[in-house]
């Protein structure tokens, strides 16, 4: 009896499972695919419809008064998917918005390899994990505390973060240019290790790391510039009555108030080829460190 009772209720929670996977799909197989949400996993495939998942697991209670009633809120969206998002059609665009700013957990989005995928969100409260993958078309994400997950995708694309870190792994088909900087967080790079490729590396306040395995031709006339740069201290901040200060200078730190003005390092900088030059990449951390790995 006791077996019984438990099979049951296997199936009861499967069954369960299931009902909650929503889906929404949409015929395109070429444009861009515009994201405004939270986060998502978008996920590149050889197929002809973007398809949008989601297995909401948080519990909510099923409101009998609004059967046959779509959500709204003061976004002006309306959620035509039932899984908390608008997904509209403006000629060669795909625009997906958040309807409401609660959390309705990560949703997964199929996207046919012949469409480019733009990523925004400068919410400082609303914010789940972006994860790319296996997407082989232009890739473009701007986010403010986003941690982005980037797999197997060929570029080109352009990644910037405030406060989130990026992790990227490519394969040999990456094509450039491709250049990912996150201003408060890491950047951790993972490249085949017979990539051909033009690399720049920065950090202001980090450290640069790269494996053994590479080795970086460094471009000598920009070293030599880099010399010069580090001999200069960027000063930025109010000056007296109010003048806004944003240039660079050789003057001592201390001819004006410490409290006033910061002082920032030269930072790191590596500028070069790997195996004799080819894509563009740049990578960039303001405060954290650079990983550049060998797969």
């Amino acid at each position: 009896m006791k077996k019984q009772f438990i099979i049951l209720l296997t199936l009861l929670s499967t069954s369960l499972a299931v009902n909650a996977q929503k889906e929404y799909r949409l015929t395109k197989t070429s444009g861009q695919l515009k994201l405004n949400i939270n986060g998502a996993i978008v996920e590149g495939y050889d197929g002809k419809e973007i398809i949008f998942s989601s297995q909401n697991t948080i519990k909510s209670e099923v409101d009998e008064r609004a059967k046959g009633l779509v959500a709204i809120s003061g976004s002006g969206y309306t959620d035509n998917t039932g899984m908390g998002v608008s997904v509209t059609e403006n000629g060669q665009e795909i625009n997906v918005n958040t309807v409401s700013k609660r959390s309705i957990g990560i949703i997964t989005i199929k996207v046919p390899h012949g469409i480019k995928v733009s990523f925004n969100n400068n919410s400082n409260l609303y914010h789940e994990e972006l994860i790319l993958r296996n997407l082989k078309n232009e890739i473009e994400v701007s986010v403010a505390y986003n941690k982005i997950k980037l797999e197997n995708n060929t570029g080109p694309m352009n990644v910037k973060t405030v406060y989130g870190s990026v992790d990227a792994s490519f394969n040999n088909d990456v094509k450039g240019p491709i250049s990912i900087i996150s201003v408060y967080d890491y950047v951790d790079i993972s490249l085949p290790g017979s990539t051909k490729a033009n690399i720049e590396l920065g950090t202001s306040y980090g450290k640069l790391y790269s494996a053994k395995e590479f080795t970086i031709d460094i471009d000598k006339a920009d070293a030599e510039k880099a010399k010069e740069r580090s001999a200069t201290t960027r000063l930025t901040g109010t000056g007296v009555n109010g003048v806004a200060l944003n240039t660079t200078t050789s003057i001592s730190s201390g001819d004006f108030p410490a409290a006033v003005y910061s002082f920032g390092p030269s930072g790191e900088r590596i500028k070069g080829k790997i195996n004799g030059g080819g894509l563009d990449l740049i990578f960039k951390s303001t405060y954290k460190n650079v990983y550049l790995r060998q797969k």
